[in-house]
């Protein structure tokens, strides 16, 4: 047991060093969850492989090496800029800007599926790979699985988002995936500060 905490513990303090975005997240329990389930769902590929593999939709820091993970931290802020319009309107909860949060940093956990291959072209259905996944093996709040299905919109004819928590997740992720705008990011690891020194930083 005592073995099976440390590792746990570890896994928590490693996604967090990489994805300091997770300790912003305002419920301890959420902000919990939402680690475990990136640490346990993601692919190894998701800290070194591209958002894309073309720049018809992304800025030359997502189309490069580390960029699904800048790309990440990118649609994360970009929420963050947009989420407090949607509270002053009334049009999300403080609990439904917590679970926002959590579907940005977890959208494209299976960008690739399983495995990714350099060239390899993001899977058409990795937005609902990712909820599916979600839903199956996590007790996250059924929002987030259903704002992460959503992400998409129409763009790959996948499930086009319906409550105000899943348009604003997808206008997060339009915004972070243009090609002539560079969204800032949020504490950058040191790794990616070190490979692109001239990269935004984001502050909330």
């Amino acid at each position: 047991m005592t073995e099976t905490i440390r590792c746990e513990e570890n896994a928590f303090t490693a996604v967090c060093e990489r994805l300091p975005e997770i300790a912003l997240l305002d419920n301890q329990e959420l902000m919990r969850a939402t680690a475990a389930a990136f640490f346990e769902g993601h692919e190894d590929y998701f800290w070194t492989a591209p958002a894309a593999s073309s720049y018809a939709h992304h800025n030359l820091y997502c189309c490069a090496e580390r960029g699904l993970w800048i790309h990440t931290k990118m649609v994360f802020a970009a929420f963050e800029r947009l989420v407090d319009s949607y509270l002053e309107q009334g049009l999300l909860t403080e609990t439904e800007r917590d679970l926002g949060r959590a579907a940005c940093l977890l959208h494209d956990v299976k960008k690739y599926g399983e495995m990714y291959e350099e060239g390899d072209h993001a899977d058409r259905d990795h937005d609902v790979q990712a909820a599916d996944w979600l839903r199956a093996e996590t007790e996250l709040d059924s929002r987030v699985a259903d704002a992460v299905e959503r992400h998409m919109g129409p763009w790959y004819n996948g499930p086009e988002p319906e409550t105000p928590l899943q348009q604003l997740v997808h206008l997060a992720d339009m915004t972070a995936s243009t090609k002539n705008a560079t969204v800032g990011v949020f504490q950058p690891h040191e790794k990616i500060r070190s490979q692109y020194p001239s990269i935004a930083e984001a502050t909330f």
